[in-house]
């Protein structure tokens, strides 16, 4: 009983800090929206972009802070700003819940530098990779889940032309950064990595054998 209550107790003070977080946005929207004369479906665009880029900052602040404690803070800002530049375009395999995330998002940055830091890519492997990169995405992205829901074919295009270009020039930076530390293969493996989970997570139906 005793944990029950405990648990119910913690599952409440994460709502509320998420409840609270969600009604800031749903003022600061409706300001936004009355002041505007946005329509309703506009407002809720707003909210839910406002809700997700909130989200995402925190997340990435968390993840900043641990690795900058363990002494990581300049590679855990390139790896940051890899993902931030490119995700959003090309799409992949996410959670379905902020925790899971953020879980899931330390995990990989974590092999990200782990495999940096190991396994320093050569010229020639650099250059190899990269261009595997690039044409994995442009061949590939978007991934259209619910976190990337649509259907429209000049938003798909747009997606997929900013995924690559924006993977073009981390490429070229990588290949600039080659003799300074681990920075290339950082960008090389990130961009690798992101690619290997151009995937929609399996859903698994009850039943399925």
């Amino acid at each position: 009983m005793g944990k029950g209550l405990k648990y119910y107790k913690n599952n409440l003070v994460k709502r509320m800090g998420k409840d609270m977080v969600r009604n800031l946005i749903k003022k600061i929207t409706d300001d936004i929206g009355d002041h505007n004369n946005f329509s309703k479906e506009k407002k809720e665009e707003i909210e839910y972009s406002l809700l997700v880029t909130t989200f995402e900052i925190i997340k990435i602040i968390i993840i900043i802070t641990l690795f900058s404690i363990l002494g990581f803070f300049k590679e855990i800002i390139l790896v940051m700003a890899v993902m931030s530049f490119t995700k959003p375009f090309i799409g992949g395999y996410h959670e379905d819940t902020q925790v899971k995330c953020l879980v899931s998002s330390i995990i990989i940055s974590s092999m990200i530098l782990y495999l940096s830091i190991n396994n320093q890519l050569n010229l020639i492997s650099l250059i190899l990779l990269n261009i595997l990169n690039i044409f994995a995405i442009y061949n590939r992205a978007p991934v259209i889940n619910a976190d990337m829901p649509i259907t429209r074919i000049d938003l798909i295009n747009r997606n997929c032309r900013l995924g690559v270009i924006n993977s073009i020039i981390f490429s070229v930076i990588a290949l600039f950064l080659y003799n300074i530390g681990i920075y290339s293969s950082i960008i090389t493996w990130t961009l690798l990595i992101e690619v290997c989970l151009m995937f929609n997570k399996k859903i698994f139906i009850k039943g399925e054998e």
